[in-house]
C-alpha cells in the first residue's frame, strides 16, 4: 500500500487482464500503538501509521478507480476502525486513531465526489477480530468480513459516503 510502483504495476496487469475492476476493498491496518498518548507520542511512528492506513488506501483508490470507472456497479470499501470515530476516541492509540479518522474523511470526501456515478465508497469497521493486529478474544475472521462483503455487494441504490459495522451505521 505504500509502494506506488507496484500500486501502478497491478493496476497495469489487472487493466490487461480484465479491463475494468468492481470491487476496491482497502483493508490497511498497522500501528494499534496502545503505548502512546497524543503528548508524547513518536512523530515517526504517527508518520508510519498515516502512511500506511490513510495514504495507501488514498493511492490505491487513484490508482484504479479509473478502472473501477469501467465497472457497472463499481464500489470501494476502505476497512476503518471506531478508534477513528470522533464521536467515540478516547486517549488511546494516537497514531492508529488519527490516521483511520482521516481515512474516514477521505471516504466522505470521494463519495461525494463519486455520487452521480455509481460508485459507492463506504468506510467499514470489521469490529475487534482476532487476527495477528487484533490478538485472541476477537470475533471471528468470518464475522468482522461479514460487513465488509456487504459493503462490496450493496445494490445500486444503497447508501455511500457511510461508515458501518454488521449494517449498521456508525457515529463518525
Amino acid at each position: 500500500m505504500t509502494d506506488q510502483n507496484s500500486i501502478d504495476q497491478l493496476a497495469a496487469d489487472l487493466k490487461s487482464e480484465f479491463g475494468r475492476l468492481d470491487i476496491l476493498v482497502n483493508n490497511a491496518g498497522i500501528l494499534y500503538d496502545t503505548w502512546q498518548s497524543a503528548s508524547n507520542a513518536n512523530l515517526d511512528t504517527v508518520q508510519e501509521a498515516l502512511a500506511t492506513n490513510t495514504l495507501g488506501p488514498w493511492r490505491m483508490c487513484q490508482a484504479f478507480l479509473p478502472l473501477i470507472r469501467q465497472s457497472k456497479a463499481g464500489r470501494i470499501v476502505n476497512v476503518s476502525s471506531e478508534a477513528g470515530s470522533l464521536a467515540s476516541m478516547g486517549a488511546s492509540t494516537p497514531a492508529y486513531s488519527t490516521s483511520k479518522a482521516a481515512l474516514n474523511a477521505f471516504t466522505r470526501l470521494l463519495a461525494a465526489e463519486l455520487q452521480s456515478t455509481g460508485i459507492l465508497v463506504n468506510a467499514i469497521c470489521p469490529g475487534w477480530v482476532a487476527t495477528e493486529m487484533g490478538g485472541a478474544g476477537g470475533r471471528p475472521v468470518a464475522d468482522g468480513a461479514a460487513s465488509i462483503v456487504w459493503a462490496a455487494t450493496l445494490s445500486n441504490d444503497r447508501p455511500t459516503g457511510g461508515f458501518f459495522r454488521d449494517g449498521k451505521p456508525l457515529p463518525w
